[in-house]
């Protein structure tokens, strides 16, 4: 049976969780200068891959710093620290940029970000109020609490003296998380192959839909949505009726949860400048309207 009749060509495939969002983080209450670096910790209600960082940059110092980390507990009180290297920093990167990034946790994973702009001289910590703020992944709880170190994250080499105080500011930092990614490779010209690898750890053996269409919509299905158009594209990349076209946009993830698919792409010189956008679902008949996950949606363009 062909991936529940291709999720009956749109309305399924349109019952998706948004592709990315920003984990909550409490409204911003004043910038503190110095020379140490905040941010706060969180454990993950459900399975997510943090795709993008931004400090908040409200002193318009211009540049911003961000590592981030993964424990196996919440960072103990203060003066108590736990030594960790991030698993991913990023250092003097302009401020207006999400910087990109792609580093999964699993369920019960304490992630623990700290970021702030300026330089190795003085940071600019973007703080909120006192307390820890309730927030959420997907709409599953969790409890965002202030961590940080006693140095300049510019400057200290790792590992990191991470701490954690409940009771103070949590320092904000927007964490960019998804459950799913797709990520394409090619040229993009006419007669060539565009290769794509989904990207779900969560949902190893899973079976997968992809969908290709010329815009991003989005679809809406109750309080979630799908960022592709329910044009003629998306009917016939999902139809399984073109397989020398939408090669294995249909099928199984491994065990590791990734997967492959190709768009071979007509050698039509008129197609220049079209622009593509591809996502793809994870199916799971337990989870909400059957869709265990979705990716974010790779868009290009036709050169």
């Amino acid at each position: 049976m062909r991936i529940l009749a291709a999720l009956a060509a749109v309305s399924l495939l349109a019952g998706l969780a948004a592709a990315q969002t920003v984990i909550p983080i409490p409204a911003f209450s004043h910038t503190y200068q110095a020379s140490q670096t905040r941010g706060f910790y969180c454990q993950a209600p459900v399975d997510f891959t943090v795709v993008g960082l931004r400090v908040p940059d409200e002193a318009k110092n211009g540049q911003q710093n961000v590592c981030l980390y993964n424990h196996t507990s919440a960072p103990p009180a203060f003066s108590g620290t736990v030594p960790l290297t991030p698993l991913f920093s990023k250092f003097a990167e302009p401020s207006a940029n999400i910087i990109p990034c792609s580093i999964p946790y699993k369920k019960g994973d304490w992630l623990i970000v700290i970021g702030a702009c300026g330089n190795a001289t003085m940071l600019y910590n973007s703080y909120a109020a006192p307390g820890c703020f309730q927030s959420s992944i997907f709409g599953n709880a969790t409890t965002v609490c202030r961590a940080g170190i006693q140095a300049n994250i510019v400057s200290a080499l790792p590992p990191h003296a991470i701490w954690s105080e409940n009771a103070f500011e949590v320092c904000r930092v927007e964490v960019y998380v998804a459950s799913a990614q797709l990520v394409g490779s090619g040229s993009g010209a006419p007669g060539t192959t565009l290769t794509f690898t989904l990207m779900a750890a969560a949902d190893g053996g899973l079976p997968y839909q992809l969908g290709s269409s010329l815009g991003n919509g989005p679809i809406p299905i109750d309080t979630r949505k799908l960022e592709l158009s329910p044009d003629a594209l998306l009917v016939a990349s999902v139809s399984g009726n073109l397989p020398a076209v939408f090669e294995g946009y249909a099928g199984t993830l491994d065990a590791q949860g990734l997967g492959n698919a190709k768009l071979h792409l007509p050698m039509v010189p008129a197609l220049k400048g079209v622009r593509i956008y591809s996502a793809f679902v994870t199916l799971r008949g337990s989870a909400p309207s059957g869709i265990a996950s979705v990716s974010d949606t790779f868009l290009f363009t036709i050169q």
